[in-house]
């Protein structure tokens, strides 16, 4: 449950996590020097073992060769620089009939004693004909028709029966570790083997496996125990980490309203904290200066456009005056056009506000449709527009052209509230430079061409010629 909390506050699943790599870290390092603590045990204890059992099984030869020369006092030994018996020397086979009419002890006697000394088996071999080795007496059954035999594997590699050999060997189907003291003629012919015991391999290595078992045990209880200490001391430690993951992920998601914890701390993760308490103050400073930008492109906006039908307004029409204005010095020369709906107060006066505001919104849209790139169309107020147009190549004709599809357009009837509206539209225009070369000459010549156009009886446009004056035009504004 716990790991499971804890992969929910990061989002990660728990090998993933801080915690989780740590304990992980911990264990393998714990078990790797464990593993190589338990292994250097092992092998000096086995080093130990085996020189234990080495000293136990010269000194069960010496017993064995002593007891020996005791009963068979015709027999002889040799021995190596540091006193150990290597060999039995006689004239003839030890246990024979011969030696036992003489000694009045059976081979199994003379066994039995060493064996009492040694608290372990001694066997006596003798050699066969085939060079292999099989019991003559056994201390401990007593019985010389056993079959069991002695086979020795360093016997077959770097050493031979004639050698003093302390090791394993196999007797019958148990393995031993003995000494073997082989028993020799006077001109060093091999006639067979003494061997003693200090226990069976499987014996012998039992304490070996209960010291294994006893490890895995220790080791399992200890990697148990590491873990959850581990566990407990990290997940303390690193507490703080998911909560602060959680704090930065909340900032990148614009959720900056809650303080940032862990600021109080002296350590790293105060640190920590700190730098993202700071990063949450930022973020909640460039969120002002955003809602402070968005708020003042949205009032640029309102100041620039009409609130109605979002065209451009008298403020906005004058700054793209003065800027065509400018750039007749590079030759770029505008027509300047204003109209009004015709009847429009009648529609307003018979069908409501509602209806004109729709009429203006859907004729603006209709007029926006016929305009170039590089034109602009403005609300002036009421149903009052004008539109600055960029003359390509003959000013006249571009403005004809176009005057006469807006009244084309406009003239087209209007659905509003389920009816059909029929109005109509005047135009006046005035060229730059042609009528002036400011935006006061402009749109006041203009203005006389619609009044021109009205005069003319509506639903036309007018260009501006010289001599037009707003006294010289009876105009019904109905």
């Amino acid at each position: 449950m716990q790991e499971r909390q804890h992969a929910d506050a990061t989002g990660l699943p728990w090998h993933h996590t801080l915690v989780g790599k740590v304990v992980m870290f911990m264990l393998l390092g714990v078990l790797f020097a464990y593993l190589t603590g338990a292994l250097s045990g092992f092998f000096m204890v086995e080093r130990g073992a085996r020189e234990q059992w080495k000293r136990e099984a010269q000194v069960n030869a010496q017993i064995v060769s002593a007891t020996i020369r005791r009963i068979y006092t015709s027999v002889a030994v040799a021995t190596d620089d540091t006193g150990q018996v290597t060999h039995i020397i006689s004239q003839r086979p030890i246990g024979d009939e011969e030696s036992v009419l003489e000694t009045g002890f059976s081979p199994v006697d003379v066994l039995a004693l060493a064996s009492a000394q040694t608290r372990n088996n001694v066997w006596l071999f003798a050699k066969s004909a085939d060079g292999s080795f099989k019991v003559v007496a056994d201390a401990l059954n007593g019985s010389t028709d056993s079959p069991a035999s002695l086979t020795v594997a360093a016997w077959q590699t770097n050493t031979n029966a004639t050698d003093f050999y302390v090791g394993f060997a196999k007797i019958g189907y148990e393995e031993h570790f003995i000494s073997s003291l082989p028993i020799v003629s006077a001109d060093n012919q091999l006639m067979g083997v003494v061997a003693s015991t200090i226990g069976q391999k499987e014996g012998l290595y039992r304490i070996h496996n209960d010291l294994i078992g006893k490890v895995f045990v220790a080791l399992l209880v200890v990697l148990i125990a590491t873990a959850l200490l581990v566990t407990v001391l990290m997940r303390q430690f690193f507490k703080p980490v998911p909560i602060l993951v959680k704090a930065l992920t909340d900032i990148a998601r614009n959720q900056t309203t809650h303080q940032t914890p862990y600021t109080e701390r002296n350590d790293e993760i105060g640190d920590m904290a700190k730098a993202i308490n700071a990063l949450r103050k930022k973020v909640i400073e460039r969120e002002h200066l955003l809602e402070v930008k968005d708020e003042a492109l949205r009032y640029q906006h309102l100041a620039h456009h009409d609130a109605l039908t979002k065209l451009p307004n008298r403020v906005q029409l004058n700054d793209a005056l003065k800027a065509a204005l400018q750039a007749l010095n590079q030759g770029i020369v505008f027509n300047v056009m204003l109209f009004d709906l015709d009847h429009f107060k009648a529609v307003n006066d018979s069908l409501g506000h509602g209806a004109g505001d729709a009429l203006l919104v859907e004729a603006s849209q209709r007029v926006q449709t016929l305009l170039n790139p590089n034109d602009l169309v403005a609300r002036l107020g009421g149903d009052e527009f004008a539109i600055i147009q960029q003359v390509i190549v003959n000013a006249p004709n571009e403005a004809m052209a176009l005057a006469g599809n807006i009244v084309s357009a406009l003239r087209k009837p209007f659905l509003i509230d389920e009816q059909n509206i029929q109005i109509g539209v005047s135009v006046g225009i005035s060229n730059a430079p042609i009528d002036g070369d400011n935006s006061h000459d402009l749109l006041r010549k203009a203005d006389l061409a619609l009044y021109a156009a009205k005069a003319k009886g509506r639903d036309c446009y007018m260009l501006y010629t010289e001599g037009m004056t707003m006294d010289a035009w009876v105009i019904d504004k109905r």
